[in-house]
Order: structure tokens, then C-alpha cells, then sequence
């Protein structure tokens, strides 16, 4: 009787080992295609000996990823052009759509066979588009690129933008991600105003432009890093902005003296929420001319962040101080903040009923180093924000002694929050 329930429990431990496997080789095409995504392309490729329902399916991936992850394992060692000629044998092999292609691989050179990668993949749907050029001269996109009419992300970094003169706009396109790319303003300008759902607008460029506008009026998050003599932005209704202008020709990055380059963009965007500038900017807002008031008001404005600014340089600390005076609305300031001396007088608030800093919830500041003009700011900030509830100091590195100086300071400094918390991150 035993021997018989033994060879009873053999059959069943048999037919449920024959169950197990037959579920897992019987699962839906679009299960397999699940798991597959999760996997780099090595491991998808290496399920095909699983057993012949796995052996293809790999071939239909709508996403392929080469990035460093690629590159693990013995493939590392390989020389560019093996990578490369792999990557072209993947696409080769490939039956479908290509919905998504990243191509960021670790040393990847501007080279005529990204070229043929881009040819195969804007044949097949491409909706998300990722090419990071990491050594050598920027690659110049070719034009097949810009027949991607489906493209709904486009991510590149070090690439020469440069679209045919038949090319009329991306009209899917959501979110275009563009570092370090050679690209001339005007076509900048009409990328984005060709692009009717664009929602996302980042970019960086080392080189430099005379005046730039941009128009896209369903725009919600814009950031731009470059050298411009002058630029306007004209989307209504926008929420997020930074703005970060650089040195043009050794000179700032707005013409001294023209009220309208600086003040421009924040005429532009009335409804703005979130909104970063650097020292560049109100460095060329102070030469402007603004000495009593911005002649705008942001009234939607929550959170400003300034960095790089001199508090203690006047022609820095008067636009710097009017950020709060005039938009009322504003609710958290950031600040990586370098003070010098001297030191600029404050304004005074006794007869500021309305300021802006009435409504002031959270401040961050950074690298503070304990100079008489960022102490006095600080000391202004918990006075007259009876609505603080943090303030955040991030102090340069310095003796252990100072540090305690200046904290025991700060610590005693009257607040008009009873809610207000200093806190000193590392």
C-alpha cells in the first residue's frame, strides 16, 4: 500500500511539474511582453531558449533601452563599433512598433551609424525618443528624424538641431528635453509655437542668441539655460519657470540701461507659481533701472528661488527685496545665497501692512556664511512673516566655533511666528 502511494505521489508531483510548466509557457502575448520590458535587452534576448513560445517574442519589445546597463558583463569590453553594429542587429531583427528608443551608452561618440539607428527607428511609430551624445562634436540629426510626426517625448544632449525647411512642427509632441544643443534661436522660437500640445520646455545651450521669444500657450513648465542679450517668453498661462542667462560675449547677459530685456519676461508670464532666477538676471534687472518698484505683479506667484545673489551688493539686494514686496501671493523662498559686504540698508516695513512677506511660509537659504548683510536679511525675514513656519540655513563650511556663533545669533533673533522653526541642514 505504501509503495503504491509512493508511486501515486510520483505521478502527481509529475503532473503538477507538467501543469507549472505548460501555465508558464501558455501566458498571454501581452504577459510575456510585460515581463520582457523589465528586462534589459540582454536578458529578453536570452529567454528565447526558455522554450519555443519565449523564442520571438523579444523581437516585438515596443521599448529598447541601450544604456549603460547595456554595456555590462562582457559587452563592456567591446569597441564602439561592436556596440554599435549590435544595436544596428537588434533593429535589424526587431517586428513592430518601436515606441520608445533610448540610446545614452557610456563614451558614445557623434558617429555616421546613429545615423542608420535613427532611419530604422522613425520607420516604426516612434513616440519617445532618447539620444545622448557623451564625447566628440555635437552629431548633427539627420532628417529622418524630423518625419517622427507621433513623437511625444524627445530627449537630446549634444546634438546639432537642425530641421529641413519642409519640417512644419512636432505636432504631438509634449516634452522636449534639449542639453547642450546647438540649435539657432529663431528655430527654437518656431519649435515651439509649431507644437500645439506642448507642455514641457527645457533647455540649455552654450551658444549664444541675441533676442529669443517663445509661444506656446499651453505651456506649464519652462526651463532655459543659455546666453541671451534678450528674452521674452508669451505663454499665459505657465506655472513653472526658471531661467538661468549666463555671461554673453564677457558681458551680462542683458543689455545695461533696457528696463524692457529683464523685466520683459516677468511681464510675460502673469501667472506664474514656481519661478527660479539666478545671479545673471537680477544682476541685469539692478543695471535696468529698477530702483522703486517692478512694474508688474505677480499675483499667482508661490515659491521663488535665487541663487548666486549678493545680498550684501545694493545693486543685487533692491530687485532682490522687491521680489517680496510685490507679489503677494508668494509662499516659500529659496536662496543659495553668497553675501558681501557692504551692507545694504533694509527697507522698512512699518507701513507695509500688505507686503508679501505677511504671507511667506518657508525659506531656504544656502552656503550662508555669517556676513552682517545675510544676518540682517535673515533677522528682516523672521520679523515681518508672522505666517513662518521654516526657515532652512545651510551654512558654508567654516570652524566649528563660528558655526555656534552664528547659530546662538540666529536663534535669538525675534520672530513674528510663533510657528517658525530654524532648522541648519548639512
Amino acid at each position: 500500500m505504501k509503495e503504491t502511494d509512493g508511486l501515486v505521489s510520483t505521478q502527481k508531483r509529475r503532473e503538477m511539474g507538467g501543469s507549472t510548466s505548460d501555465i508558464i509557457n501558455n501566458l498571454p502575448r501581452n504577459v510575456l511582453e510585460g515581463i520582457l520590458v523589465c528586462l534589459t535587452i540582454q536578458d529578453a534576448v536570452r529567454t528565447s531558449v526558455l522554450s519555443r513560445n519565449w523564442r520571438y517574442i523579444w523581437t516585438t519589445l515596443p521599448k529598447l533601452v541601450f544604456d549603460d546597463n547595456f554595456c555590462r558583463g562582457s559587452v563592456i569590453r567591446a569597441t564602439s563599433d561592436k556596440l554599435m553594429m549590435t544595436i544596428y542587429k537588434v533593429l535589424l531583427l526587431h517586428h513592430g512598433p518601436i515606441l520608445k528608443f533610448t540610446l545614452t551608452l557610456a563614451n558614445l561618440e557623434s558617429c555616421p551609424e546613429i545615423n542608420q539607428l535613427t532611419f530604422l527607428v522613425s520607420n516604426n511609430g516612434i513616440r519617445e525618443f532618447t539620444l545622448h551624445v557623451r564625447k566628440g562634436e555635437p552629431y548633427r540629426l539627420p532628417s529622418t528624424l524630423f518625419s517622427c510626426l507621433r513623437l511625444e517625448y524627445l530627449n537630446l544632449s549634444s546634438c546639432v538641431f537642425k530641421p529641413p525647411p519642409s519640417f512644419k512642427g512636432f505636432t504631438m509632441l509634449l516634452s522636449p528635453e534639449l542639453y547642450e544643443v546647438v540649435i539657432a534661436g529663431d528655430v527654437l522660437s518656431s519649435l515651439a509655437s509649431s507644437c500645439p500640445l506642448l507642455e514641457r520646455l527645457t533647455f540649455s545651450s552654450s551658444n549664444s542668441f541675441d533676442y529669443l521669444e517663445i509661444v506656446a500657450p499651453n505651456l506649464k513648465y519652462f526651463s532655459c539655460q543659455g546666453l541671451f542679450k534678450s528674452i521674452c517668453v508669451r505663454i499665459p498661462h505657465v506655472a513653472d519657470i526658471t531661467v538661468v542667462t549666463k555671461a554673453y560675449r564677457n558681458q551680462l547677459g542683458f543689455n545695461e540701461g533696457e528696463i524692457s530685456n529683464p523685466v520683459m519676461l516677468l511681464c510675460s508670464i502673469p501667472m506664474v507659481e514656481f519661478l527660479v532666477l539666478n545671479y545673471h538676471y537680477v544682476k541685469c534687472m539692478a543695471a535696468s533701472g529698477v530702483r522703486e518698484r517692478l512694474p508688474t505683479t505677480l499675483n499667482n506667484l508661490q515659491v521663488l528661488l535665487l541663487y548666486d545673489i549678493c545680498i550684501g551688493e545694493p545693486d543685487e539686494a533692491v530687485p532682490f527685496f522687491f521680489f517680496f514686496f510685490f507679489f503677494s501671493k508668494l509662499q516659500a523662498f529659496h536662496s543659495a545665497a553668497a553675501a558681501i559686504d557692504p551692507v545694504v540698508e533694509l527697507f522698512d516695513l512699518q507701513d507695509r501692512s500688505d507686503s508679501p512677506l505677511n504671507k511667506l511660509v518657508f525659506v531656504v537659504m544656502k552656503e550662508v556664511s555669517g556676513t552682517k548683510a545675510e544676518m540682517e536679511s535673515i533677522k528682516l525675514l523672521l520679523a515681518e512673516s508672522p505666517m513662518l513656519q521654516s526657515i532652512k540655513i545651510k551654512l558654508k563650511s567654516m570652524e566649528v566655533a563660528e558655526e555656534l556663533r552664528i547659530v546662538k545669533k540666529l536663534m535669538g533673533y525675534q520672530r513674528a511666528s510663533v510657528h517658525a522653526v530654524i532648522t541648519f541642514p548639512k
